[in-house]
């Protein structure tokens, strides 16, 4: 979705209209293409010509000709009112794109074109991005859509539509998504419906709860800050029943270790099972979860081996393997020591970052500054040496000249 684009077409308004309809008649097979071209022309321009593109009219044409097909039709609709009454005939324009055009890239060449068109005519955008959702899933291509799914917070404020219809829309993408399989971007376009719409929807708790789940069952997702530092998260979370059990099993994501999650398994077996979670996905993640708490308590300092193995629950042999995935997932940096058999860890992502965790970066903080300051007198000695070193050199160099 670039800049506004500038459609040029050659020729006076009526010898378009003419051309166009006549295509059209030709496209339908009317018997008198003429007398079709005639009736369209003398009708309510843009209305008319509009009405006869519908049904697959025009959508139907060849791959090759229909972005140049359409941009004539938006210029003639243009012509008569500007981006208003562009904007008056946009949404069944673009919904007969989304059922009828054969091609999927072509189809969404031309909803590109018509969005950008419409840069004042925030509602009839989100009805051609509408278009453009349901085109895409219909002909396999929503992975050209994946870019836009971040962005949808700053559409959704382009669009200026309530809060319901914007609702809908980030959620049709989303079941999309579901539907071709594509549960990372699903789970992103949540993250949008909540950032963007959160609350002021009454899907707000279905969608929070549904991230939460996927979450869990996602082995590629591992920053869940991301989920639970959004305002409409805290806020549904400290609502009586705002987040059903999925509340409970974000506060067990957020805080628990690998020996409190089974606990936590254990106790919610069957609310767990009603939510969807996968018992094992989740345990995994949080083996996961539970060595990156270990790193970031250790951040510097030597693990060894057998204190992560006995954290998550696994034979120390098998550690290696686990630490190897937390660093692949993202979650820490470090090195192993095979020897000593210690992991290193340099770097650790935490879970959420709250005041206690602002309270163990204050006081890392302060030990840095006083490890600093005990560094201040030795590199004040090693300069004063430094100098008398140079003094004492420059006094004893001496010059020889050939004679």
């Amino acid at each position: 979705m670039g800049a506004k684009d500038v459609i040029f077409v050659d020729g006076e308004l009526s010898s378009q209209i003419d051309e166009l309809a006549r295509y059209i008649g030709e496209l339908q097979g009317a018997s008198d293409v003429a007398a079709f071209a005639a009736e369209v022309s003398s009708g309510e321009v843009p209305r008319s010509i509009v009405q006869a593109s519908l049904g697959g009219a025009l959508a139907k044409a060849p791959e090759d000709k229909l972005e140049a097909v359409y941009n004539q039709l938006f210029a003639i609709a243009a012509s008569q009112g500007g981006d208003s009454a562009l904007g008056s005939v946009a949404a069944e324009v673009a919904r007969d794109i989304e059922a009828q055009a054969e091609s999927g890239v072509a189809g969404l060449r031309v909803l590109n074109n018509l969005y950008s068109l419409l840069a004042s005519e925030g509602r009839a955008q989100a009805a051609v991005f509408e278009a453009m959702v349901g085109l895409a899933a219909r002909t396999r291509l929503l992975g050209t859509l994946v870019p836009l799914v971040t962005r949808l917070p700053a559409l959704y404020a382009e669009w200026g539509v309530g809060a319901d219809e914007g609702a809908r829309i980030m959620l049709a993408l989303r079941d999309a998504l579901d539907r071709a399989q594509m549960s990372c971007e699903a789970y992103e376009a949540e993250l949008a419906f909540l950032g963007a719409i959160g609350t002021a929807s009454a899907e707000a708790g279905a969608v929070a709860s549904s991230a939460i789940v996927r979450f869990a069952n996602l082995p590629a997702l591992c920053d869940l800050d991301a989920l639970a530092s959004l305002g409409s998260v805290q806020e549904l979370s400290q609502r009586s029943g705002g987040l059903g059990d999925a509340g409970a099993l974000l506060n067990a994501l957020l805080s628990s270790d690998y020996a409190q999650w089974l606990q936590f398994v254990a106790a919610n077996g069957e609310q767990l099972a009603a939510l969807g979670v996968d018992v094992q996905k989740a345990s995994s993640k949080m083996r996961l979860l539970t060595v990156a708490s270990i790193a970031a308590d250790s951040l510097g300092q030597g693990v060894p081996f057998a204190t992560i193995a006995q954290a998550i629950d696994v034979a120390e042999a098998d550690v290696e393997m686990w630490i190897i995935d937390v660093i692949r997932s993202g979650l820490i940096q470090g090195k192993m020591n095979q020897v000593a058999r210690t992991l290193l860890p340099t770097r650790s992502t935490y879970r959420t970052f709250g005041a206690d965790q602002w309270k163990l970066l204050g006081e890392r903080l302060e030990q840095w500054k006083a490890s600093l300051e005990e560094l201040r007198p030795v590199i004040s000695n090693a300069k004063l040496i430094a100098q008398q070193q140079a003094v004492q050199m420059a006094g004893t160099s001496s010059v020889t000249i050939k004679e």
